[in-house]
């Protein structure tokens, strides 16, 4: 490591300016996803991101996505697979936090790895492992040891077996060889770091730095900053175990800033060099020197060859979003590698969520040329991304995207170039150029995140068209399991439907799930002709087809044809409703009857029914079907509007005020009506049906 940036970074960390943590977080919540087809604006999202550098995606897949074109970040977008009923993601969008979990470092690091794969929630227990090998390698080895000694001190190491278990300190016997009091202090320092009494740990271990023994000596160094660092943590911690950097112990701070400079002073090849440097980012953030702490991460993804650079790729995002971006002395204007300065723009391009929400301005931009002379591409993009999004001139944006005449994509910058390309075309109206465009692009797509971008791309072109092809024959553009999936249950007429259903070449999750989807909305708009012809292509088993409330799956991880085996009910003796299929055969040839409409409703407001009542509400919203939906609400008033059946009517008001019931809000997807019309259903019902059985029950009108 140059000296002369050591000697500089620990003079000014001794004077850090004290600024408390900010727990506002502009990206990385942890929210509970589900894909969307919609093609991300510029408003922040969780849990559809992609896989180009976009101001929508989440600061830590930006990260990822450069770290990856650096060559530092090894990134995997597969999804596990899933039958399609139980599908959710596929590939592209993807949840942010799904990429965070499994990338993995492309260069190895000079850092000493922990042996156990699972990072623990405290720092100091890290090394509870590791360190156990390292110290029974080198009490083995020892040849000033007897073997009395050894097993002894393996032994006595072997019980350090877990943090924070206040385990009692080793009696150190005055008999003892020279060196194998030495390693029992070592213990004791070590017992005293793991069960959190850092300041007892810190005193042993500064005298064990003076000792002879190499390795006591150069390990009791660096133990000597990780026990001082925790100990300034500590210092900080609140009661409810919170964090308060305006609270930690600057006394304490600035003597690990000093251990770490004796560190390298003595040993400026040690074999923990890489991860006492590491460590010297822990005190820019609890010292709140957000500057430092940035200059140090953008020395570390600069210099990956250096014997130092101590970067683990699936905790480092998470570092650089919490402790960079989200601190409250971040400041962009201090910003100068170009890495950082891109992440910070693309944040800064967002839609904004609060009036004091900062938009990056254009000359903002443009006075930051001379940072990105080392990547000219990146800046140009970073233009046209504000052209887009923020100024809202597609035409003028194009200027700043190359051509791409390449056959092959091989970096995520191109691949982003691509994409914004194409997403012009779409905003100049050139729809047919766009499918093309997003076409010619799935043809050449070398990896499974360039195909799922496409294809997500090609998705709104291919749903408009009622493309059923596109999604389910076995040349299929569309592949990915989720975007078929979305494409049979939100976006598919009768007629793709039932070409699903008919087709050869789909597959059994595909028809499975698209009679589903056919029958459930041939319901809801009235389509009985539809419906019966679908109801004898269910499984012969279909009442097995349900879900199970306890083990929390699907009778074979398909649909619940279940829903639609509903065996009728009783009303009265005059009102018998038979089962759904009988019912359904009879209201295909008289839709109009309202006694058959309203045992619909009777199966709408039973438990396999659920679902429809849920699917209504959306069908209101975007429609796919023909038909008029039907409201078993619309029923009751139409019965009580115009028949002349006592019991009929009778029923339709019970139902009718039974709809608001108990939360005043309607359950029955018609048009709502004033409470003073409730009440008029309500004085109806006492006076002329006083003697039913609905009449005395009712009690209020909500």
């Amino acid at each position: 490591m140059p000296s002369q940036f050591l000697k500089k970074s620990i003079f000014i960390g001794l004077f850090p300016i004290s600024l408390a943590y900010s727990t506002h977080s502009f990206s990385g919540f942890d929210v509970s996803c589900y894909p969307s087809t919609n093609i991300q604006t510029n408003a922040y999202t969780a849990c559809d991101n992609l896989p180009a550098l976009t101001p929508a995606n989440d600061n830590q897949t930006n990260m990822l996505l450069l770290l990856s074109d650096m060559g530092l970040a090894k990134l995997n977008f597969n999804q596990p697979n899933s039958p399609l009923w139980e599908t959710e993601y596929s590939n592209v969008p993807f949840a942010a936090k799904t990429l965070f979990e499994s990338v993995t470092n492309k260069r190895p690091n000079a850092r000493l790895k922990p042996s156990n794969e699972k990072t623990p929630y405290q720092e100091h227990c890290s090394s509870l492992d590791n360190g156990s090998d390292q110290f029974t390698q080198q009490v083995k080895a020892d040849k000033n040891l007897s073997k009395a000694e050894k097993d002894l001190l393996i032994q006595k190491r072997q019980n350090i077996s877990a943090c924070d278990r206040d385990l009692a300190l080793i009696q150190v016997n005055p008999n003892w060889s020279i060196q194998a009091r030495q390693y029992a202090s070592y213990l004791n320092a070590t017992i005293a770091f793991y069960n959190s009494n850092f300041s007892i740990a810190t005193k042993i271990y500064s005298v064990l730095t003076t000792v002879d023994h190499p390795w006591i000596q150069e390990t009791s160094q660096y133990m000597l900053i990780r026990s001082s660092l925790n100990e300034s943590y500590q210092s900080g911690v609140g009661k409810y175990g919170d964090l308060k950097i305006d609270k930690v112990d600057q006394t304490l701070l600035k003597n690990t800033y000093e251990h770490i400079a004796t560190y390298f002073k003595r040993f400026p090849n040690g074999k923990y060099a890489a991860s006492a440097r590491g460590l010297l980012r822990r005190c820019y953030w609890l010292s709140g020197n957000t500057e430092l702490l940035t200059n140090e991460l953008a020395w570390q993804i600069n210099h990956p060859e250096s014997k130092y650079y101590n970067l683990e790729l699936d905790n480092l995002v998470f570092e650089m979003d919490r402790h960079v971006f989200q601190s409250r002395s971040f400041n962009a204007k201090n910003l100068k590698d170009p890495f950082f300065l891109a992440i910070s723009d693309l944040m800064q391009m967002r839609q904004a969520t609060s009036a004091e929400a900062k938009i990056l301005s254009w000359s903002e931009l443009n006075n930051q040329k001379t940072r990105f002379k080392s990547q000219p591409e990146l800046f140009q993009y970073l233009q046209a991304n504000h052209l887009f999004f923020v100024q809202n001139k597609p035409a003028e944006a194009l200027k700043y995207l190359p051509e791409h005449s390449s056959n092959s994509t091989n970096s995520y910058l191109q691949l982003s170039q691509i994409l914004l390309k194409g997403r012009i075309l779409e905003k100049l109206g050139q729809t047919q150029n766009a499918q093309q465009y997003w076409e010619n692009w799935l043809d050449r797509a070398k990896t499974i995140e360039q195909r799922g971008l496409f294809e997500l791309m090609l998705y709104p072109h291919y749903a408009q068209q009622q493309n059923a092809s596109a999604f389910i024959s076995a040349d299929a553009k569309i592949k990915q399991a989720s975007l078929q999936k979305s494409f049979i249950e939100n976006e598919a007429n009768e007629k793709s439907l039932m070409h699903i259903i008919q087709t050869k070449t789909s597959s059994t999750d595909q028809k499975n799930l698209a009679l589903y989807k056919a029958l459930q909305n041939s319901l809801i708009h009235q389509n009985y002709k539809l419906f019966n012809q679908g109801f004898v292509l269910l499984p012969q088993d279909a009442a097995k087809y349900k879900y199970d409330s306890e083990t929390y799956t699907n009778y074979k991880n398909q649909p619940p044809f279940s829903d639609f085996i509903w065996t009728g009910t009783k009303i009265t003796a005059q009102i018998q409703c038979p089962d759904l299929f009988n019912l359904t055969q009879k209201l295909e040839n008289s839709p109009q009857d309202l006694k058959l409409q309203l045992c619909l409703g009777e199966y709408a407001r039973s438990p396999q029914g659920y679902n429809i009542t849920y699917v209504t509400a959306l069908e209101k919203e975007t429609a796919r079907f023909q038909g008029t939906i039907f409201t078993r609400g619309q029923v009751y008033k139409d019965i009580i509007k115009s028949s002349s059946i006592p019991d009929l009517k009778a029923y339709a008001l019970y139902r009718s005020i039974m709809c608001y019931s108990p939360s005043g809000m309607n359950d029955c997807q018609d048009a709502e009506v004033a409470k003073s019309t409730r009440k008029q259903w309500f004085d109806q019902m006492k006076q002329d049906y006083p003697n039913t059985s609905w009449a005395q029950s009712l009690k209020y009108y909500w």
